[in-house]
This record gives structure tokens, sequence and C-alpha cells, in this order.
């Protein structure tokens, strides 16, 4: 018993030493976790408000797309913006709110509806993604690194991730004074874009802002086919910089810089700049196998696409594109009311056919109106039809709507061309009997 009690006075000796002593331990940390982090969003807070000139930001979405902003954090909360959405977010400076939030992490958050939202909005319309998301792209983001002159951040809820880097005075007076905006509005003017190099060798462009895509088209090398390359694109205030470049007619073409003083793109082809001019008039390349060898072979048909009433494609006349209204407004009266979705031509090369198919929804149900047209073919390519006959009884509701263009189809001679400037292979059909009317679209199987 002696020496049980010896152990235990031991023991408890030990225990007060050990918890008396444990008054005087130090801290790995000397402050609290809540004021470390006060501090470091103290830090951001200066440094993004400091930034003598405003910030250029890189925004990557989730799924890949890249947009450019223009960012000057105010200490009252306000932040100024313009960004490449669109040629209106790259020449309207807009105000909104900005905060930094303490979310486990550094947080950087945009609270109100601005053009950081435009990408993560979740109607596809706004965006062109699909509904639901968006972009994938987000409003909030964490710090993750920072040094003197630019902040890395990464978005809490889809992916995305944006890199802010001091812009300089010259920067800031640039995009102030509308050099994005230029950049856009030249391509997406409308008119085609063209780069005419040495021996007419000839490439078309068209941009697309909602996808962030520049569609190439050109000659293949061995002369037999137009070459479709639509590839992905960033702004910045030198011009359009492609993310792969594009090889034909044995150039690389790495960027579509921006003269400023001729207000055009041009590019740097052996230390020479060429020009890439805005040509309004329709281009047409002839590769050495015509198109006329390639419909109903190679491809089965030519579409006219969804979406060609309120936005048509090249090739497609102001009449036509007029008609093709007329024709979707009045379907639009009838007692269920019926969209025209699109229509295309296809050719049985066996039995010289050419069926016309106009497809249009109803009650969310997709319905097909088939036409038939016997043609003949010359060796220039030129397509002569014979009259329609509608094949069901869906055609025949359509026909009375549909009959303003199809007068200008029954009995007339349409020269068939590969149409340039478009972001798909696109074909295009030009009366000779009506020069103001023609229809095109996108070569399809």
């Amino acid at each position: 018993m002696k020496t049980l009690k010896k152990y235990t006075l031991v023991l408890l000796v030990s225990a007060v030493t050990l918890f008396s002593c444990e008054k005087d331990y130090d801290r790995v940390f000397s402050e609290t976790a809540e004021t470390r982090l006060q501090k470091v969003l103290d830090e951001y807070n200066t440094q993004l408000q400091d930034a003598p000139y405003g910030w250029k930001a890189s925004l990557i979405t989730g799924s890949g797309i890249e947009y450019f902003y223009y960012l000057d954090f105010a200490a009252d909360g306000r932040v100024n913006m313009l960004s490449d959405f669109n040629a209106n977010t790259a020449g309207t400076i807009q105000s909104a709110t900005w905060e930094l939030k303490a979310l486990q992490t550094a947080t950087l958050s945009f609270p109100t509806y601005s053009y950081i939202h435009l990408p993560a909005d979740p109607k596809g319309e706004v965006n062109g993604g699909f509904d639901g998301e968006g972009r994938l792209s987000d409003f909030e983001f964490a710090f993750a690194r920072a040094t003197a002159d630019s902040i890395l951040l990464e978005g809490l809820q889809r992916g995305s991730h944006m890199t802010l880097v001091q812009a300089t005075a010259e920067e800031q007076d640039l995009v102030l004074g509308g050099r994005i905006k230029d950049i856009l509005a030249y391509g997406l003017s409308g008119d085609g874009l063209q780069l005419t190099l040495s021996g007419g060798r000839t490439i078309t462009f068209a941009l697309n802002a909602d996808e962030k895509k520049l569609t190439a088209q050109y000659i293949s090398d061995d002369g037999t086919k137009v070459e479709v390359t639509p590839l992905s694109y960033s702004v910045s205030m030198q011009g359009i910089l492609l993310n792969t470049p594009i090889h034909a007619y044995g150039q690389t073409i790495q960027e579509l810089l921006w003269d400023a003083s001729g207000k055009r793109y041009y590019v740097t082809i052996g230390g020479t700049s060429v020009p890439i001019i805005q040509n309004p008039d329709l281009y047409f390349f002839r590769p050495a196998i015509p198109i006329q060898d390639v419909l109903g072979a190679d491809f089965f048909a030519v579409l006219v696409p969804y979406g060609s009433v309120n936005k048509p494609i090249k090739g497609q006349s102001p009449l036509f594109t007029e008609l093709y209204q007329a024709a979707a407004a009045e379907l639009q009266t009838w007692e269920v009311p019926i969209e025209l979705y699109d229509m295309f031509v296809a050719f049985d090369i066996n039995t010289n056919t050419m069926y016309l198919v106009v497809r249009v929804v109803q009650s969310n149900t997709l319905f097909t109106a088939q036409y038939n047209y016997h043609y003949t073919l010359s060796g220039e390519g030129v397509y002569t039809f014979g009259p329609g006959t509608a094949v069901d009884d869906n055609a025949k509701a359509l026909a009375a709507t549909m009959s303003n263009i199809f007068v200008y189809i029954n009995g007339d001679s349409f020269k068939a061309e590969f149409v340039g400037g478009t972001e798909a292979l696109t074909g295009g059909f030009f009366s000779q009997e009506h020069p103001e009317f023609s229809f095109s679209g996108i070569l399809t199987n």
C-alpha cells in the first residue's frame, strides 16, 4: 500500500506540473486564424485598388472559352469593367459591385449582375451555352496565388479561373479608347473577311463571338477541296490571337493583328503586312473538284439551318430572307402556331431527283413536308429544276405558305457554288433567271 500511494503521489505531482506549464505554452501562430485571414483580405484589398491603371483579366470558363476583361477596382466597392463578350460590352463601361469575403479562404465576389455574370448565366440564349449551364463560369473566385503585379483566381463552383495582370498606362488608354470594341466590331460587321496572298490565293474568315471561334476557309494543299478550320481565339490589345495557328498555302498564321490607323486586321507574311479586308460581296471557292461533284455523293444535302429566319447565312439573298421570314410569320398565325425550323435540299444522283424538305415544329413535335423535283445538271454546275410535287399531306398543307419561295425554284436554273466566309462548308444556289434570288446552306449528310 505504501508503494502504491507513493506512485500515485508522483503521478499527481507530474500532472500538476504539466498543466501549470501549459499556461506558458507558445502558440505556433501568435494570432487567431480569423485575424490572419483578415490581414490577407486587407492585403488583397489594397493590391486590387492600388493598381494605378486597372487590371487586364483573362477569364477561362469551365467549358474552355476565354474572355477578356478590363477591371478597375475602387474603394467604394464599385468596379468599372469592359469585356470582349460582345461589341457592346467592349465599348460600354459598366459599374458593378465587388467585395472580398472570408469563405474558408480569401474570396473575390461580384454580387450584382455584371459582365462577369454573362458567361455564367444559365440561360443558353444569353451566352450560347447549354440551358442550365451557360458557359460553366463563376462570379465568386478564391485567391490561388499572387505576385506584385498579378493575381490568379479560381472559380468556386464551375471550374473557371481568372488571371489578373496590372495594365500599363498605355493599355488603359487603348482599352478605354475603344480598342477592344474596334477589334470585335471589324470582325462582326457582317461583311466577309478576306485575306488575299500572292497568286490570288485566298483565305476567308468568320468570327463567332459567342463560341469564341474564328473559322478560316481555304483551298487544300492538293487543290481538290475547301478546307474549313474553326479555331479558338482570345482578344488582346494587339488583335486576335489564335490558340492554334492556321497552316494554308505554305504559310503559318498565328495572329490577326490590328491596324489602328487603317482600322482593320492584317497578318505578317515574310516581314510584309498583308491586310484582311471586309468584302461585302460573296466569295466563291472553286477547287478542282467542283461542288456539283460532291452533292449527292460526299454530301447528301444542303441544309438551310435553324435560325436562318433571324440570322441568314452568306448566300441567302435579301429576297430569299424576306420570303423565308414572311413564311415563318404566317405559320405563327395558324390556330396552333407552327415554328419554321429548317429546310434542306437533298440529291439522288441515280434518279436525278432533288428532295426539298421543310421541317416545322408544332406543339413541341417536329414534322416534315417533302417536295420532289426532277433536275438536270450541266457540265458548268447549273441545275435546272422541274415543277415540284408535294409528296405527303404535310407538304400539301404547307404548300400555300411556302409558295412564294417555291415559285422561284419551280422551272428555274441555279448555278451551284462553294460560298466562302462562313462557319461551315457552305453551298449556295444562284438563280440564273432571277439574279435577286439565291439560297444557301451547310453541306451535310
